[in-house]
């Protein structure tokens, strides 16, 4: 059964108090990730030592991919849910749900086993050299071998949450991972702490990733019964109407996250060339 407040606020809601409600929360959210970004950098940066920092910017494309499967999945379904939604047609708002969370599942998966099989490839085309190279692979273990599947699916699952209108519960999840993060940042890289440089705030990210995932399941479960948001699996049915729906948008919207990807790929490639200091200094820039 899904709320009714639900699709009141898309049916009945002024349209300028029905986007505020949307939108307010939406931003806030944006914001603290802008300030989890900083504050990577920043703790990073105290450790004084610029390969640690050159580590986190030349793994950054690997992250920046994972944008681009949770545009492909995350707005491809939440844009399927919400024209299903508008439809009233419930059977496809469940089905586009399970087939995005799925989907995102098996490539964070993916992400994981290709990235671990072939480190030393991915490190090399990353533009990894043997003095990046060591810290630059610990920060992708937590970052991508353990951390894909989470880092992938906290956001899909707030784009999920998103397309029925909960956007404060998915701006609380995703800034409750970000603000997990800023808050672990120090112990885990600084002397004074776990002191483990770029690999700490890897970590960090990874527990961060999982908090946020934490909630969502748990929000998911307590809204069981009232929520469009369906993870069952005997949900994912590949129908065809389904899929064509959310690659048709999904597709558009993650060209440009894959773009980005190249783009900074060569770029620390040329950069790499003048040293760790070159990779530090663009990265913090």
């Amino acid at each position: 059964m899904i709320d009714e407040k639900k699709t009141e606020l898309f049916e009945n809601t002024p349209i300028p108090k029905a986007v505020a409600q949307l939108a307010v929360p939406t931003i806030i959210g944006c914001l603290v990730m802008v300030i989890y970004n900083l504050a990577d950098t920043y703790f990073v940066g105290m450790v004084n030592d610029p390969v640690q920092n050159a580590a986190v910017t030349l793994a950054a494309p690997v992250l920046l991919a994972f944008n681009a499967v949770n545009n492909l999945f995350g707005v491809g379904s939440s844009s399927m849910m919400s024209r299903a939604l508008g439809r009233k047609d419930y059977q496809t708002v469940y089905q586009s749900s399970a087939f995005g969370f799925y989907c995102a599942l098996v490539c964070g998966l993916l992400f994981s086993c290709l990235y671990t099989s072939f480190q030393q490839p991915f490190l090399n085309l990353l533009g990894a050299d043997a003095v990046t190279m060591e810290a630059t692979g610990a920060y992708l273990k937590w970052t991508v071998t353990c951390g894909a599947v989470p880092a992938i699916l906290n956001v899909v699952l707030g784009y999920l949450v998103r397309s029925e209108g909960s956007a404060f519960h998915a701006s609380i999840g995703t800034m409750s991972g970000c603000l997990l993060n800023i808050v672990l940042d120090p112990f885990f890289i600084l002397p004074w702490g776990l002191d483990m440089g770029a690999a700490g705030a890897g970590c960090a990210t990874f527990l961060a990733n999982c908090f946020a995932c934490t909630y969502f399941f748990v929000l998911l479960f307590k809204k069981r019964g009232k929520t469009c948001v369906c993870i069952n699996p005997r949900m994912l049915k590949l129908r065809k109407e389904v899929v064509i729906g959310v690659m048709a948008v999904g597709i558009p919207a993650s060209i440009q996250n894959l773009l980005n990807v190249t783009g900074m790929t060569i770029l620390n490639n040329f950069t790499a060339a003048f040293g760790s200091d070159a990779v530090a200094a663009m990265g913090i820039a």
